[in-house]
């Protein structure tokens, strides 16, 4: 293969990415505006400069598309994440301030915000959508799950139940602020949303390591015990 042919190759695909890029930037817009419902193929080629052709191209159905779309909006969160962990770690508490904020403000992301809501409405009622969704959503408390284990050894601290707990509570705790914050914004205000979200977050994250009891201290635990047990006998 010459270097014309490769450089053609590679241009076919640059703009096939290109094309992909510019579908999803499309669906983004007219998700938010209209719902999934409502939203057509022919909607979606349309706001892009695309025809319905350059979509299948792409794309099987609106759901692939959706799923898609949701993924590369999570990446970018994910980036940020992995910033804050691959940074020089001078400070435990600054690490989880760091965090905190970061976490604390995603629900902030309005577009992002009405797109996870929109997904969960379209699953409730789109068996199909659901089951993808779900291996989606598996995907997502996993890489949480992972976060949560790399601070914790990061930062030499234990949580209080398992990882994957953690991922759930942080996700649904997140998408219930947001729903409340939109649906009534005078009483789940900024300050208000932020708060909660980083309160649970330093709660539940990570507590620090309990240092070992030593021999001696496990005997006169003991016999403490046994004296309170045999005074209440008495």
């Amino acid at each position: 293969m010459n270097s014309e042919t490769t450089r053609q190759r590679l241009n076919r695909e640059q703009s096939r990415e290109q094309t992909r890029e510019r579908l999803l930037d499309a669906s983004r817009t007219v998700f938010v505006q209209k719902g999934f419902a409502l939203t057509s193929v022919e909607d979606i080629a349309a706001t892009a400069g695309y025809t319905r052709g350059a979509f299948y191209s792409n794309f099987t159905d609106k759901t692939e598309l959706f799923v898609e779309l949701l993924r590369r909006e999570c990446e970018n969160i994910d980036r940020e994440f992995h910033h804050l962990f691959q940074a020089p770690l001078a400070d435990v508490v600054e690490l989880q301030e760091k965090i905190a904020n970061y976490y604390s403000g995603l629900y902030g992301d309005g577009a992002f915000s009405v797109l996870w809501m929109e997904a969960k409405i379209v699953a409730v009622r789109d068996e199909k959508f659901r089951a993808t969704l779900s291996l989606f959503l598996e995907e997502r408390r996993a890489q949480i799950a992972e976060f949560v284990e790399t601070y914790a050894r990061l930062t030499n601290t234990q949580s209080g139940t398992s990882a994957h707990h953690i991922a759930i509570g942080l996700m649904a705790l997140c998408e219930g602020i947001n729903i409340a914050h939109r649906c009534d914004p005078q009483n789940v205000d900024d300050k208000t949303a932020e708060e909660i979200l980083s309160w649970f977050l330093k709660t539940t994250l990570a507590m620090p390591q309990q240092a070992e009891q030593s021999p001696a201290a496990k005997v006169v635990k003991t016999k403490t015990a046994a004296r309170r047990v045999a005074s209440k006998s008495n």
